[in-house]
């Protein structure tokens, strides 16, 4: 029987964000970010469009960490950094059959926050807490399906 580690329960940060319109208007959107250590390898991020409907991603972690340095992701989800009015920023292009959005987060409240998971889970002691036979299983399932 492996020994997992204690870990705390999920944290949320909340900031506000930026949603880059397509007519160039800048609109402020209030924003979570979600880090539940029973999955340790993923940030949910929940971006509040009215006061009773929110629009939710979950990222892998890493990806944020990647994304903080250079561009980063594939396909439906890019993060990469930028510089808007003397402050650091990541810009955070989401693809989806419903739409592309673009969102600025604040680097520097993200990267804290990353950096907070990784105190509550290093990145060293994620095998311990991910069940990998039992994720495979689930993944061969869906495929199936």
């Amino acid at each position: 029987m492996s020994r997992r580690p204690i870990v705390s329960d999920a944290v949320t940060w909340e900031f506000n964000a930026t949603y880059l319109a397509e007519n160039g208007e800048r609109v402020p959107l209030p924003t979570s970010l979600r880090y539940d250590p029973a999955d340790p390898i993923a940030i949910t991020m929940s971006m509040w469009v009215t006061d009773q409907k929110a629009v939710v991603w979950t990222f892998a972690r890493r990806l944020f960490v990647d994304g903080a340095r250079r561009c980063a992701g594939l396909g439906d989800v890019r993060v990469r950094p930028i510089v808007r009015d003397r402050r650091r920023v990541l810009l955070v292009e989401l693809s989806s059959p419903g739409g592309h959005a673009m969102i600025e987060l604040p680097a520097d409240r993200v990267s804290d926050f990353v950096c907070h998971t990784y105190d509550l889970l290093p990145a060293s002691a994620e095998d311990a807490v991910v069940e990998r036979d039992l994720e495979l299983r689930v993944l061969r399932g869906r495929s199936r399906s």
